[in-house]
């Protein structure tokens, strides 16, 4: 709805008058330190001749606002033509990397999922060969191989003395995003609490195969480099 200045003038009288009346009631409070009557009134009267300013006040910065933007939209064409070189190359930027992003993010996510069935395919692979030497009587303690499972059920595989343990399928993807998020973005990134739990499930479980992993290129940050940091864990695998 659109304020009129006639509307404001009309509030700021209202809250001129009631600020009247309220200097009045203290007046009549001063002759009558002692009344009720006078004190009450006095009160209401301080009360809504605050309000009706307050009122009056916010409508005025409401109008000005308004006209403002009126102005503003008024003389947008003309802003706009002399800001034709600006807007073009905001144009022609962004309609590349708004495509890049997208590409990235694509790219991104089937790194993620590759990365995740990869992590799936290790963990059913240590279940299965646990049982199977467990099953033969081989547990992971008596020898350079064999398999186990803690109380908790866990499995806990040795081939050729290399202990094998399986990770949370989610903790290698926190491992590389927290990993490029301290390298590319900022080391006290509000990420990187959130992701520090599954990360170092990833560093407890799989040590040696994030420690294959190459250190990130020099380069700009972003998402072009999320992608390559997934690809060359995938690659590390």
């Amino acid at each position: 709805m659109r304020i009129s200045e006639q509307q404001v003038e009309a509030a700021e009288q209202r809250a001129v008058l009631a600020e009247g009346e309220r200097d009045a009631a203290a007046r009549e409070l001063e002759l009558s330190p002692y009344s009720d009557l006078a004190a009450a009134k006095h009160s209401e009267a301080a009360r809504t001749a605050a309000q009706l300013r307050a009122n009056a006040r916010e409508l005025r910065q409401a109008y000005e606002q308004q006209v403002a933007e009126e102005m503003r939209r008024a003389s947008r064409p003309e802003l706009e033509k002399a800001a034709a070189a600006a807007i073009g190359a905001a144009r022609s930027e962004m309609a590349g990397l708004h495509e890049g992003f997208v590409e990235a993010l694509a790219g991104a996510q089937e790194a993620l999922v590759a990365l995740v069935e990869a992590a799936g395919a290790y963990n059913a692979a240590i279940e299965s060969h646990t049982d199977v030497l467990a099953a033969a009587g081989l547990d992971a303690r008596g020898g350079e191989t064999g398999g186990e499972r803690n109380s908790l059920g866990g499995a806990r595989l040795k081939v050729d003395g290399r202990v094998y343990e399986p990770v949370t399928e989610g903790g290698a993807p926190a491992w590389v995003l927290r990993r490029v998020v301290e390298g590319r973005v900022s080391k006290w990134h509000h990420l990187l609490g959130a992701l520090a739990g599954a990360a170092l499930d990833a560093e407890q479980k799989v040590p040696d195969v994030l420690a294959q992993a190459p250190e990130l290129a020099p380069g700009r940050g972003g998402t072009r480099t999320l992608v390559g940091a997934f690809k060359s864990l995938r690659g590390s695998r």
